[in-house]
């Protein structure tokens, strides 16, 4: 949506909320407040007024090309002059209200209002990431990184193929993602590997037939599934996610834990308000006892869910008496009853063990119990 002729009057409307912005963005940016002139106004109003379509040539828009090189020029990055073009785009919003509070202004006038100044903001940065970029030879490194963040985005292998060549990187028929903690991946590998090591949370891909071990410094990391490069984003999201679950030890701790051996895990963490939603309704005869006989009273149920055999099975995979095992049997019974019978209820009570098995206890310590 954009400022239109349903909004009257829209030419006038634009060109207020245009003012505002080039001010907002000379105030920000003051050594560059002489290239923000009438004709930079005159553009920023025609972006709002329109879809956008063709403003990279429209006259006006050399002041956001400039902005970008002199930028690069003077060694700083591009998160300045992003912050400065949405912060000028805040500033307009009071002038906007103002407008659409007006006589004729029309209800959709601040929905569509809004929706202009966010598409205009991305059109001024393209404008001056595409200059600064212009001015600057990116390094073999920084290409890489430009190519991790395009395949990473989700566009198809056509969008990013050139990138690719210019990188010296060829697209394996699949690859894995894997998340690491700062220090886990080691100075150097072959180039083959695509690598962001200077986050919070460092991250490589991986072609799947590459030993992963040997670019490892041997600290904790976690591998992702193998995916077409297009699909890396999945990879890398389930990556991080057994990562996650092994710093919050739900997942055993290891050098190197591949995601595919925790998928029940998974499974189950999925979707935690669910989960817990479960342990609560299918456990709740027990909820309410002493912890020591619950937690007997659980271990006993969930060995008595998995045996073929009856008490004796059950004592020996416990390690108690028989007939301890038959008192628990007969508590059980009494607290469960018939749901002991039912085939879909003995479903739910054998996955809310498992998971409340694997959760954490409120010290920070899991149990022992592991789903593979």
């Amino acid at each position: 949506m954009t400022l239109t002729a349903s909004h009257a009057p829209a030419r006038t409307a634009a060109l207020v909320i245009a003012r505002v912005v080039v001010d907002g963005i000379r105030h920000a940016l003051p050594e560059h407040a002489p290239l923000f002139d009438a004709r930079a106004t005159e553009f920023v109003a025609s972006v709002l007024e329109h879809d956008g379509m063709n403003v990279g040539i429209a006259a006006g828009s050399d002041a956001f090309r400039q902005v970008g090189v002199a930028e690069y020029a003077a060694g700083k990055n591009l998160e300045r002059l992003s912050r400065a073009y949405h912060s000028a785009g805040r500033c307009a919003l009071p002038a906007l209200a103002s407008l659409s509070r007006q006589p004729g202004a029309g209800s959709a006038l601040m929905d569509t209002g809004v929706e202009a100044l966010l598409r205009c903001a991305d059109v001024l940065i393209r404008l001056s990431t595409a200059a600064y970029r212009a001015a600057h030879t990116p390094s073999i490194a920084e290409v890489r990184q430009d190519l991790l963040k395009e395949i990473l985005s989700g566009r198809p292998p056509s969008k990013w193929a050139g990138l690719a060549a210019e990188a010296g990187w060829v697209p394996p028929a699949r690859v894995v993602a894997v998340a690491a903690e700062p220090g886990a991946v080691r100075a150097s590998f072959g180039p083959a590997v695509l690598a962001d090591l200077t986050g919070e949370y460092p991250y490589l891909l991986v072609p799947d037939d590459v030993e992963i071990g040997r670019v490892l410094a041997g600290t904790r990391a976690a591998v992702g599934p193998a995916v077409a490069p297009a699909e890396a984003a999945v990879s890398l999201r389930w990556a991080r996610r057994t990562l996650e679950l092994v710093r919050r030890e739900v997942i055993e701790d290891g050098p190197l834990v591949h995601w595919s051996d925790h998928l029940t895990t998974h499974w189950l963490f999925a979707d935690e308000v669910l989960t817990t939603a479960l342990v609560t309704r299918s456990l709740a005869p027990i909820d309410g006892l002493p912890v020591n006989e619950r937690a007997k009273l659980a271990e006993t149920l969930d060995a008595m869910l998995s045996a073929r055999g009856g008490a004796p099975e059950i004592a020996d995979n416990l390690g108690v008496h028989p007939q301890t095992v038959r008192n628990r049997l007969r508590r059980l019974r009494a607290l469960f009853g018939a749901r002991l019978d039912d085939p879909q209820a003995r479903l739910d009570l054998r996955i809310a063990l498992r998971a409340e098995l694997l959760t954490p206890e409120p010290g920070g310590q899991a149990t022992p119990m592991r789903v593979a």
